[in-house]
């Protein structure tokens, strides 16, 4: 027999913290209805259509509601658009969420979407095109808005934390690279290249490299996992609008050291010195009392 006793405020907190997944779509289900009657009609059918797509519209307004002072569905139910608004200070940006499927991340990747029992080592390709593919669908969408605009990408993938991590980023920036021996010299002038196929910003034209997909600011990499997300940040060099990273100031974002590039060489570096994925615990969506008191 095991004696009950009364937990200590240090237990109370860790249990308090501790959310699920499901506690976070339901809190928000809760709020929307509340304070967005009709997109919570049209967010339910969302999330019976597309499970995961609903998760992480859910996980993510509930990682901004808690680093910026407000944030709002931007969403219009009839004609459709980005999908948050966030204001810190003076300062406001919109947010498009979209998801990788697990299973099509792991058919893209060849990474199982389970728990390995063998042990055994297992091969794997970076998911460099299958991001690149998602974000160009969502470009346009992010275009109009007279303020920085992010788009936020998620995967639950078992190895999302891999895939959606710091090498993840730089792979995105730059597309994957490639090991480059010129024919007839000697070896030490080897080096790594990129044709910049699948870089989310660039791309060569006519010899030269130039900015592309210049309606998004910044791209998130989120891994959501059972109870927290990771979170690491691409930016553009030459987005319409420049995303201010001091809005989000524990996330490590990813950027070239120079544009344009000299030589065509592209080098990068992180805003944070040796950068790991930001992690963010689940947090229910709670109404507030200055929210209560506009509907």
């Amino acid at each position: 027999m095991k004696r009950v006793t009364q937990p200590t405020t240090s237990t109370i907190y860790k249990m308090e913290h501790m959310n699920s997944t499901d506690n976070i779509i339901e809190s928000y289900k809760a709020f929307l209805e509340i304070k967005y009657p009709t997109h919570h009609k049209l967010y339910c059918r969302r999330l019976n259509d597309k499970a995961e797509g609903g998760k992480a519209e859910a996980i993510i307004f509930s990682l901004l509601r808690g680093v910026v002072d407000q944030i709002t569905l931007a969403e219009d139910v009839s004609t459709g658009g980005v999908d948050f608004l966030c204001i810190s200070g003076q300062s406001q940006f919109v947010v498009e969420v979209t998801c990788l499927e697990a299973e099509a991340v792991a058919t893209q990747s060849g990474w199982p979407n389970e728990v390995a029992q063998d042990g055994a080592a297992r091969w794997f390709e970076m998911i460099t095109h299958m991001l690149r593919t998602k974000t160009s669908s969502k470009t346009a969408q992010l275009s109009g808005h007279d303020m920085p605009r992010l788009l936020a990408i998620t995967s639950e993938h078992i190895a999302a934390d891999v895939l959606l991590g710091p090498y993840g980023a730089k792979a995105l920036l730059t597309s994957d690279t490639k090991i480059e021996v010129p024919i007839g010299k000697h070896i030490d002038k080897t080096g790594v290249a990129t044709d910049l196929k699948d870089s989310v910003f660039f791309r060569f034209k006519n010899g030269t490299v130039e900015a592309s997909r210049q309606s998004i600011s910044a791209i998130l990499l989120v891994s959501i996992l059972a109870d927290k997300s990771l979170v690491v940040g691409v930016l553009h060099p030459e987005p319409q609008y420049q995303f201010p990273i001091t809005l989000l100031p524990s996330v490590p974002f990813l950027r070239l050291k120079e544009w344009p590039p000299q030589d065509s060489t592209l080098e990068t570096e992180w805003v944070i010195h040796k950068p790991r994925p930001e992690a963010f615990s689940h947090q229910r969506v709670v109404i507030k009392d200055e929210e209560l008191r506009t509907i």
